[in-house]
Protein backbone atom coordinates (compact mmCIF):
# COMPACT_ATOMS: atom_id res chain seq x y z
CA UNK A 1 0.00 0.00 0.00
CA UNK A 2 3.17 2.57 0.85
CA UNK A 3 4.31 2.29 -3.22
CA UNK A 4 0.53 3.01 -4.32
CA UNK A 5 0.97 6.14 -1.99
CA UNK A 6 4.30 6.64 -2.69
CA UNK A 7 3.35 6.73 -6.68
CA UNK A 8 0.81 9.15 -5.96
CA UNK A 9 2.90 11.51 -4.22
CA UNK A 10 5.34 11.57 -7.06
CA UNK A 11 2.38 12.13 -9.43
CA UNK A 12 0.76 15.26 -7.19
CA UNK A 13 4.34 16.62 -6.47
CA UNK A 14 4.77 16.66 -10.87
CA UNK A 15 0.90 17.94 -11.07
CA UNK A 16 1.51 20.96 -8.62
CA UNK A 17 5.02 22.09 -11.02
CA UNK A 18 2.88 22.14 -13.77
CA UNK A 19 1.81 26.05 -15.16
CA UNK A 20 -1.51 27.23 -13.51
CA UNK A 21 -4.01 27.05 -14.78
CA UNK A 22 -2.88 23.33 -14.62
CA UNK A 23 -5.74 22.17 -16.37
CA UNK A 24 -5.51 24.24 -19.57
CA UNK A 25 -1.85 23.89 -19.41
CA UNK A 26 -1.59 19.97 -19.66
CA UNK A 27 -4.82 20.52 -22.87
CA UNK A 28 -2.13 22.55 -24.70
CA UNK A 29 0.37 20.12 -23.84
CA UNK A 30 -1.51 17.17 -25.90
CA UNK A 31 -2.78 19.67 -28.70
CA UNK A 32 1.07 20.73 -29.18
CA UNK A 33 1.80 16.89 -28.96
CA UNK A 34 -0.93 16.12 -31.60
CA UNK A 35 0.92 18.96 -33.23
CA UNK A 36 4.08 16.89 -33.31
CA UNK A 37 2.31 13.49 -34.41
CA UNK A 38 1.09 15.40 -37.17
CA UNK A 39 4.33 16.68 -38.57
CA UNK A 40 6.31 13.22 -37.97
CA UNK A 41 3.35 11.54 -39.62
CA UNK A 42 3.66 13.96 -42.49
CA UNK A 43 7.46 13.70 -42.69
CA UNK A 44 7.14 9.82 -43.12
CA UNK A 45 3.89 9.65 -45.78
CA UNK A 46 3.81 13.05 -47.07
CA UNK A 47 0.11 13.83 -48.03
CA UNK A 48 -0.25 13.05 -52.06
CA UNK A 49 -2.95 15.82 -52.32
CA UNK A 50 -0.94 18.50 -50.46
CA UNK A 51 2.73 17.30 -52.04
CA UNK A 52 0.88 17.57 -55.44
CA UNK A 53 -0.22 21.36 -54.16
CA UNK A 54 2.65 22.40 -52.57
CA UNK A 55 5.57 20.65 -54.07
CA UNK A 56 8.22 18.37 -52.01
CA UNK A 57 10.01 20.79 -50.37
CA UNK A 58 7.18 23.04 -49.17
CA UNK A 59 5.85 19.73 -47.83
CA UNK A 60 9.12 19.26 -46.25
CA UNK A 61 9.24 22.65 -44.66
CA UNK A 62 5.59 22.42 -43.35
CA UNK A 63 6.19 19.55 -41.52
CA UNK A 64 9.06 20.59 -40.19
CA UNK A 65 7.27 23.42 -38.56
CA UNK A 66 4.76 20.91 -37.27
CA UNK A 67 7.45 19.23 -35.37
CA UNK A 68 9.20 22.09 -33.95
CA UNK A 69 6.28 23.92 -33.36
CA UNK A 70 4.61 21.42 -31.46
CA UNK A 71 7.64 19.86 -30.19
CA UNK A 72 8.53 23.73 -28.81
CA UNK A 73 4.80 23.84 -27.26
CA UNK A 74 4.88 20.39 -25.41
CA UNK A 75 8.30 21.27 -23.78
CA UNK A 76 7.88 24.57 -22.74
CA UNK A 77 4.02 24.87 -21.85
CA UNK A 78 4.22 23.26 -18.43
CA UNK A 79 6.80 24.78 -16.97
CA UNK A 80 5.40 28.40 -18.19
CA UNK A 81 8.67 29.64 -20.16
CA UNK A 82 6.22 31.79 -22.66
CA UNK A 83 9.04 33.12 -24.41
CA UNK A 84 10.06 29.48 -26.26
CA UNK A 85 6.41 28.48 -26.03
CA UNK A 86 5.07 31.48 -27.97
CA UNK A 87 7.79 30.75 -31.21
CA UNK A 88 5.96 27.31 -30.88
CA UNK A 89 2.50 28.85 -31.31
CA UNK A 90 3.72 30.78 -33.92
CA UNK A 91 5.31 28.10 -35.77
CA UNK A 92 1.91 25.61 -35.37
CA UNK A 93 -0.21 28.84 -36.53
CA UNK A 94 1.76 29.71 -39.54
CA UNK A 95 1.67 25.45 -40.38
CA UNK A 96 -1.65 25.32 -39.92
CA UNK A 97 -2.42 28.43 -42.24
CA UNK A 98 -0.14 26.59 -45.17
CA UNK A 99 -2.30 23.62 -44.71
CA UNK A 100 -5.48 26.20 -44.88
CA UNK A 101 -4.02 27.23 -48.68
CA UNK A 102 -3.26 24.52 -49.73
CA UNK A 103 -6.60 22.52 -49.00
CA UNK A 104 -8.32 25.21 -50.51
CA UNK A 105 -6.19 24.56 -53.62
CA UNK A 106 -7.50 20.81 -53.91
CA UNK A 107 -9.82 20.25 -56.55
CA UNK A 108 -13.09 19.06 -54.15
CA UNK A 109 -16.53 19.10 -55.47
CA UNK A 110 -18.43 18.64 -51.88
CA UNK A 111 -18.83 22.22 -50.97
CA UNK A 112 -19.91 20.87 -47.18
CA UNK A 113 -16.04 18.80 -47.33
CA UNK A 114 -14.18 22.21 -48.14
CA UNK A 115 -15.98 24.25 -45.81
CA UNK A 116 -15.75 22.23 -42.49
CA UNK A 117 -11.77 21.20 -43.43
CA UNK A 118 -11.13 25.28 -43.59
CA UNK A 119 -13.38 25.74 -40.34
CA UNK A 120 -10.77 23.11 -38.54
CA UNK A 121 -8.10 25.04 -39.80
CA UNK A 122 -9.41 28.11 -38.47
CA UNK A 123 -10.65 26.82 -35.62
CA UNK A 124 -6.62 25.45 -34.91
CA UNK A 125 -5.46 28.85 -35.79
CA UNK A 126 -7.61 30.47 -33.01
CA UNK A 127 -6.78 28.15 -30.06
CA UNK A 128 -3.20 28.34 -30.93
CA UNK A 129 -3.89 32.30 -31.37
CA UNK A 130 -5.49 32.44 -27.71
CA UNK A 131 -2.63 31.17 -25.91
CA UNK A 132 -0.51 33.75 -27.61
CA UNK A 133 -2.71 35.94 -26.22
CA UNK A 134 -2.87 34.90 -22.77
CA UNK A 135 1.61 34.71 -22.30
CA UNK A 136 1.98 37.70 -24.83
CA UNK A 137 3.09 39.85 -21.91
CA UNK A 138 5.76 37.48 -19.91
CA UNK A 139 8.57 35.85 -20.61
CA UNK A 140 7.80 33.38 -18.32
CA UNK A 141 5.25 32.60 -15.65
CA UNK A 142 5.16 35.79 -13.46
CA UNK A 143 3.86 33.66 -10.58
CA UNK A 144 6.90 31.61 -10.37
Amino acid sequence: MSAVKAVRHSLNALWLRVQEPRALSAIYFFAYLAVTILGVAVMTDPPRTIQGTLGQTLVACWAGMLVVGGGLGAATVLQGVWWLERAGAILCMSAMGIYGVAYWGIPITQLSLRVASICFVIFAILAFAARLVKTRHFAYDPEK
